[in-house]
């Protein structure tokens, strides 16, 4: 099963008795994910890496899929998605287990959209560049927000690009300052992925019903 890859943390003590509402976020690509949570305050709790395919098996698949018999390919595609949400959802419940274990409640889980509308008819993905790397978008995403639905989680979701934005408009403030002061005081990684994954975050604890 995927290894989780956990950055420096802050376990902020709550209050006995008390539960305090997080959002978790997170920032994916091919095979893996970047997943930040963080409190109301706002501070940064956890941050780590989360592997979301199995490594005897291609992160790229519909590239790796390419050429293949189209019955062949079709189980190949199979296969890494089933990898990918079994391995969702064991971070995911990993994740919010250590939350709750320490006094947190999981408000919301961002998850990113594709701005590319991925056909359904395999034949017609494995023909077109665009569509391959949009495929394997998608199939991580959704893999992730399927990994929250089945946790009984809310799924906030937003179009990647416009993460900061759709943050900054949700906290009514600049989103780069209040990601220079999450970050302050954290060290390293503290990089594009995770200054993203932290902004899905915060947009996932304000917006998640």
């Amino acid at each position: 099963m995927a290894g989780r890859g956990r950055g420096r943390c802050q376990w902020l003590a709550v209050a006995s008795g008390s539960v305090a509402d997080v959002g978790i976020g997170f920032r994916d690509h091919s095979g893996w994910a970047v997943v930040v949570t963080v409190n109301g305050r706002p501070a940064v709790l956890d941050r780590r890496r989360v592997r979301l395919c199995g490594p005897e098996l291609p992160r790229q698949v519909y590239h790796a899929a390419v050429g293949l018999d189209l019955d062949l390919a079709r189980e190949l595609v199979a296969e890494v998605e089933r990898s990918a949400v079994a391995a969702a959802g064991y971070e995911l419940a990993g994740l919010v287990a250590e939350l709750a274990a320490a006094g947190h409640r999981v408000r919301g889980v961002a998850v990113a959209v594709g701005t590319t509308r991925v056909p359904q008819e395999l034949a017609t993905i494995l023909g077109s560049h665009p569509l391959l790397h949009a495929a394997e978008g998608e199939l991580y995403r959704e893999a992730l927000a399927d990994a929250a639905e089945a946790a009984g989680l809310p799924v906030v979701r937003f179009v990647g690009r416009n993460v900061l934005v759709d943050a900054a408009a949700a906290l009514e403030r600049p989103i780069e300052d209040t990601l220079a002061e999450l970050g302050r005081g954290l060290g390293p990684p503290w990089a594009k992925d995770q200054k993203e994954a932290a902004a899905a975050a915060l947009l996932a604890l304000r917006m998640a019903a």
